[in-house]
């Protein structure tokens, strides 16, 4: 196991400059998706229909509006043209503010008080990104900090606010799915039947909440609208680490140790023999491969679904370290 985790160390932080790395856009020339999704809240709130107002602005943007996917779900725009993005941004931090007591509470019986503090700040830390007002606009932020705080409020005894959690990161980004999808493969797995059947209404929910969204883009597609370029671009796992780095503190830290260290966390959460962390090892080890396999250079901020709790594994490694360290001297025993 040390050989092993000495090679993965070594393998994302082996020459981290030569790998792809996350660009908002991939041309100065080109439009940044930061400004489209502001543009179209902008139309919505101006009385615009979201999808004739989308189609009109990716459009005008050089964006492909081909397959209907290409269009992010109404929800994000409808809630920001509605409120304002003032409010979003307190929104924002007031879910930072609610995740960050809901993993202390999840964690105060499982760390000492001295490593409960580190995983705060490591937790807080993944939160950095977030508190910039523009990232909110990224339906990500949103995805991520919900599916975070649906593993921390999970309780077998109280399924509804993991459900209420789950579904609304859903509702907002698809990219959602999967993490949902290990909610309710995991539930049959355990045999927790009432658990499975609430994970698979959200995603029947889902399903005809996007054959409607499909509907709707159709409506407002033309002939000769352009399709997507794709998204398997195969960038490799150091732009994974890269970009989960870039959207967390991990910025502030050279290339080579960001990466390190987040293979690290994933170390120490996959050490803890406990649903939450098997759930978070999951979710950080499924998006960090989607980021690998599918993202391009200007998708980078998917792995803001990641990053809420991308380095907070690093507050288990004593423990983890310890038990290594056991194993390592422990002698064999001569067979009876």
């Amino acid at each position: 196991m040390i050989a092993f985790l000495l090679a993965l160390i070594t393998a994302a932080s082996w020459s981290p400059a030569e790998a792809p790395g996350p660009q908002l856009r991939t041309s100065p020339a080109q439009h940044s998706d930061r400004q489209l999704y502001r543009d179209i809240i902008k139309g919505v709130a101006s009385g615009g229909d979201y999808y004739q107002v989308a189609a009109s602005e990716q459009r005008a943007a050089g964006y492909p509006l081909k397959p209907f996917f290409t269009f992010r779900l109404p929800t994000h725009a409808t809630i920001y043209a509605a409120l304002g993005e003032p409010v979003m941004i307190v929104a924002v931090w007031a879910l930072c503010g609610g995740l960050m007591f809901a993993w202390w509470w999840r964690l105060r019986s499982a760390l000492p008080f001295p490593m409960l503090g580190m995983a705060m700040f490591l937790i807080a830390g993944g939160l950095g990104g977030m508190l910039q007002p523009v990232t909110g606009l990224f339906h990500e932020s949103w995805a991520g900090l919900l599916l975070a705080l649906m593993i921390a409020v999970r309780r077998p005894d109280r399924l509804w606010p993991s459900f209420l959690a789950g579904g609304a990161a859903l509702m907002i980004r698809e990219l959602a799915l999967p993490m949902i999808l290990a909610m309710g493969g995991l539930a049959v797995i355990a045999k927790r039947w009432r658990e499975a059947a609430g994970w698979a209404a959200i995603v029947a929910l889902f399903a005809a909440y996007m054959a409607l969204h499909a509907h709707w883009v159709a409506e407002v597609v033309l002939p000769m609208d352009q399709p997507s370029q794709g998204w398997s671009r195969l960038l490799g796992a150091q732009f994974a680490l890269k970009s989960i780095a870039k959207v967390t503190f991990g910025i502030r830290l050279p290339d080579p140790l960001a990466a390190a260290l987040l293979v690290l966390s994933l170390f120490g959460w996959a050490s803890v023999r406990s649903g939450w962390a098997l759930r978070v090892f999951l979710l950080l080890l499924g998006y960090g491969a989607m980021l690998a396999l599918f993202a391009r250079t200007d998708t980078f901020y998917w792995s803001l679904i990641a990053a809420p709790l991308a380095f907070a594994g690093l507050a288990f490694l004593p423990a983890a370290f310890d038990d290594l360290g056991k194993a390592l001297r422990a002698v064999p025993q001569p067979a009876s």
